[in-house]
């Protein structure tokens, strides 16, 4: 046998769950932790956020995820709770709605239809016509209306009635719904998709993006397809600031070229769900250095950033550590020259047409930066988002759903029509529960068009 708690308690999970405080809570508390994912930047190493804010906001940050905000467990238990929110809302208000819809406004009396909020009443006598008179009020009345439910023999007369808009109580759970997709659209995407950057020089190719995460791990995310950066073109305001940087990429499937554009801020290239962004740049050094060893032999090796140069008979290895393009009106570089082993070495800083010795265990070598000239590398952001089109469509819900629940009203418009020997009686009502304004407009109108029919 249950007993009076155990049917209590279900009631009282409904009632906390259907509650409107609840719901003003849960969308606030949602907006404002929506705001901090925003302003605050998101990914970021921790060190970032410790020498950008300080200990004391960075224990906040760290111990609440707010570096992750939309990945956080409180921010999802907030986005689940609003959703049972608006779920019961919605199975609560159901029966209330159901009832609306399937309501019959046929089932009225002539002094119901006097108690709606518009309505007009002729009575005619002692006229010869009044069965013409009749034919001519209905059949302008339906001119007007449309398709029409009928009822006979309602307090001696006929009732007509025109609904249109009764399915615009669904509106409201439209929009319930809308805000399910999106919530289920951002999960999906934030769980299935992902973001990453990619760094590509002139004729560089990649089959991958790359991750780090907020510890500085490193994650390799596989594109399924091969993008290769065939040029790229950086040009700058006269103070030295960028004015343009723009990529010309192609995509590579199974060896072959099925894809060329070319991208600039804001004007993305998406291929199979992915997406890149021109985001950025970087300049990277090409220098040409020579190497003359102690016994007269000489070597000169082409170096890039990212790239060590080996003398292998000598079993030297040199390497960039630093480059600067104006150091007293000529480039200079900070290489790192050592044995192939890496067990002895030093570093020295190269000035173009200024050679420097460096000893390397019983060797001596001199240097001489030949050369130095910038490339560019463009940077692309990457991003893949398989649940954006979940969002789009309940966006689309969202406002269509606003649009009903705000300018679809439920029209009611009654015409009784009753005749008792020499006296016809009419009884015009009209009932809206939205958009009175224009309603009455239409009302009135019809309510002129009998008028002229009587008046004839």
């Amino acid at each position: 046998m249950k007993t009076k708690n155990d049917h209590s308690q279900p009631n009282i999970l409904v009632r906390f769950f259907s509650s409107v405080k609840l719901a003003i809570f849960l969308f606030i508390m949602l907006a404002l932790t929506s705001i901090i994912g925003t302003v605050l930047p998101q990914g970021e190493s921790l060190q970032f956020y410790l020498e950008n804010y300080g200990p004391f906001y960075f224990k906040i940050i760290k111990t609440l995820h707010l570096y992750d905000t939309y990945h956080a467990w409180w921010y999802l238990t907030l986005m689940g709770l609003f959703s049972i929110n608006l779920i019961v809302c919605t199975i609560k208000r159901l029966p209330y709605t159901l009832r609306l819809f399937k309501r019959n406004y046929l089932d009225l009396s002539k002094d119901d239809l006097l108690r709606r909020p518009f309505k007009a009443k002729w009575e005619i006598t002692n006229r010869n016509n009044l069965d013409q008179l009749k034919e001519k009020v209905i059949n302008q009345f339906l001119q007007l209306v449309g398709k029409v439910k009928t009822k006979e023999d309602v307090d001696g007369g006929k009732l007509y009635l025109s609904e249109k808009g009764n399915w615009s109580y669904w509106g409201v759970y439209l929009i319930h719904l809308s805000i399910l997709v999106i919530f289920a659209g951002a999960i999906f995407g934030s769980f299935t998709g992902f973001k990453g950057r990619v760094m590509l020089l002139e004729g560089e190719s990649t089959d991958h993006a790359i991750q780090m995460d907020t510890h500085g791990n490193v994650k390799k995310i596989p594109l399924g397809f091969t993008l290769r950066c065939n040029n790229f073109k950086v040009d700058f305001y006269p103070n030295g600031a960028p004015k343009l940087f723009e990529s010309d990429l192609t995509i590579i499937e199974n060896g072959k070229e099925v894809l060329n554009r070319s991208i600039v801020v804001n004007s993305p290239l998406t291929y199979k769900g992915v997406t890149f962004y021109q985001s950025s740049y970087q300049s990277v050094p090409d220098l040409k250095i020579r190497i003359v060893s102690s016994d007269g032999e000489q070597k000169i090796l082409d170096l890039s950033a990212f790239d060590k140069g080996l003398w292998p008979e000598k079993r030297l290895l040199i390497g960039i550590i630093k480059y600067l393009p104006n150091v007293h009106g000529a480039p200079a570089a900070r290489v790192y020259v050592g044995d192939a082993t890496g067990n002895q070495g030093d570093a020295v800083w190269l000035l173009q047409s200024h050679d420097r010795e460096i000893q390397v265990g019983k060797d001596t070598f001199r240097l001489s930066l030949i050369s130095a000239k910038e490339k560019f590398m463009t940077g692309l952001q990457v991003k893949k988002d398989p649940g954006v089109w979940l969002v789009w469509l309940g966006c689309a819900m969202m406002i269509l759903g606003f649009g009903i629940v705000f300018w679809v009203g439920h029209k009611r418009i009654w015409l009784w029509i009753g005749q008792d020997n020499n006296r016809l009686e009419i009884i015009l009502a009209g009932q809206t529960n939205k958009n009175k304004v224009s309603f009455e407009k239409e009302f009135e109108k019809i309510k002129e068009a009998i008028n002229k029919q009587v008046g004839e």
